[in-house]
């Protein structure tokens, strides 16, 4: 919803004069496709986890060196 009200303003203005909510819109769509508003717990549940998503490495340093030294590693 958050994408549309970017793209789209906060509302949208019908041809016949009607100003509604971009949220409602984007909303109906939804419920038409899913049934329901998926909850953010929802939505994480259906995140298959892939084995690409637990490398990562600290990135700190090529993004700013001065923050990096502040870095501290726990093991």
């Amino acid at each position: 919803m958050w994408l549309s009200e970017t793209v789209f303003g906060p509302t949208i203005t019908l041809s016949t004069g009607r100003v509604i909510p971009t949220r409602w819109v984007g909303e109906q769509h939804v419920r038409e496709d899913l049934g329901f508003i998926p909850s953010f717990a929802d939505w994480v549940k259906a995140i298959r986890p892939e084995p690409w998503m637990g490398r990562s490495e600290r990135i700190e340093a090529s993004v700013d060196p001065h923050l990096a030294s502040t870095v501290v590693e726990v093991s």
